[in-house]
This record gives C-alpha cells, sequence and structure tokens, in this order.
C-alpha cells in the first residue's frame, strides 16, 4: 500500500529531489532489498564469523611463521629430533582435517581463488561486522518498540542513516544484477 503525503503530513511528496525515494521505486531493487533483509540473521552471522576469522588472522599467521622458523632452523642431532618429533605431533592433529577438507576442495579453490578475499572486500566485510556488534550491543536486550512512521523518517533524515541506505540499495542493484544474470531461463510454457 503506497502512502501519500496527503495521509502523513510528515513525509514528502514523491518527486525526484530525493535519490533515494526514486531508487525504492525500482522492482528489482525493492527485490533485492527483501532478500537482504529476509537473509539478514544469516548474512549477520557470516559477518560474525568472517570478524572472529580476522581477529584470529595475525595468530595464525603467528603460529604458521613460527612453524616455518622452526624448521627452517639449523639442525642439530638434538634438535632435529625433536623437531622432528614436534613437526609428527602436529601432523598427528591436523590429519582428522585432511579428508573432509580434500572433499570440499572445489568449494574451498572457489573461495580462495574469488574475490571476498580481496583487501578492500575484507575490510568492509570488516565494517559490516563491527557495526552488527555494536547494534547488537545497543539493542540486545531492549524494548523492540521504534515509534511508527514519524520515528523511521525521523531516522531516514539523518545522514549517517541515508549513507548507509544508499549504500544497501546501490549493494541491492548490483547483487540483483549479479542473481539475474546467474539465475537460468525458466523453460518456455507450453499452451
Amino acid at each position: 500500500m503506497a502512502i501519500s503525503s496527503e495521509t502523513s503530513p510528515d513525509l514528502p511528496a514523491v518527486g525526484g529531489d530525493d535519490p533515494l525515494a526514486d531508487l525504492l521505486r525500482d522492482p528489482e531493487i525493492r527485490q533485492s532489498l527483501a532478500v537482504i533483509v529476509a537473509n539478514a540473521p544469516t548474512l549477520a552471522a557470516l559477518v560474525s564469523m568472517g570478524n572472529a576469522l580476522l581477529a584470529r588472522g595475525p595468530e595464525i599467521v603467528d603460529n604458521v611463521n613460527s612453524l616455518i622458523m622452526q624448521a627452517r632452523g639449523p639442525l642439530t642431532e638434538q634438535s632435529g629430533s625433536q623437531r622432528l618429533t614436534t613437526a609428527v605431533g602436529a601432523l598427528a592433529d591436523i590429519a582428522p582435517l585432511a579428508q573432509p577438507l580434500a572433499a570440499r576442495s572445489e568449494v574451498i579453490t572457489g573461495f580462495l581463488d574469488s574475490q571476498i578475499l580481496q583487501p578492500e572486500i575484507v575490510e568492509i566485510v570488516g565494517k559490516l561486522g563491527e557495526a552488527a556488534m555494536e547494534a547488537d550491543k545497543a539493542t540486545r536486550g531492549k524494548s523492540a518498540e521504534f515509534g511508527g512512521i514519524g520515528a523511521a523518517w525521523k531516522a531516514y533524515r539523518d545522514p549517517q542513516v541515508q549513507e548507509t541506505l544508499v549504500f544497501l540499495v546501490e549493494f541491492a542493484k548490483h547483487f540483483g544484477a549479479s542473481q539475474t544474470a546467474s539465475t537460468p531461463a525458466p523453460p518456455p510454457s507450453v499452451a
């Protein structure tokens, strides 16, 4: 149901002055936003997992670097056997992961070859995760009442909210276009 400015005085008349309103009239963008909203819990979980992985990144790199440095060190009879024992122990710990990882090698290779690991994308995902965590802290255990259309319009006028909404609309456009491009055409109907 459309809301006109005649029935709600706090909403502006729909016109060409508001680029966000113009974008929201596009059915493809509305459909993409609906998909995003419907999958918000999953997206939040993925962002949270990505943040956790990024937070542990230096620790993982340090562990790998330490193992490499140990393997490169000078070999004496005593240190060589100790390193060999440590390496075999580490391999024994990793061995249970080998078969499941090998079974998913195409998925892992696809992930590693994808653009998701580009520094710019990792930074955006990190920002999404931080924002999700802050929003969770601000709302967890609190009343879910928002205040109606007036409060929504007031929030909409906040420049930070507008910037985020424009980002979401642009994201929806690009995501919708990629979804449309990757969706197989429906079979022709028989009349």
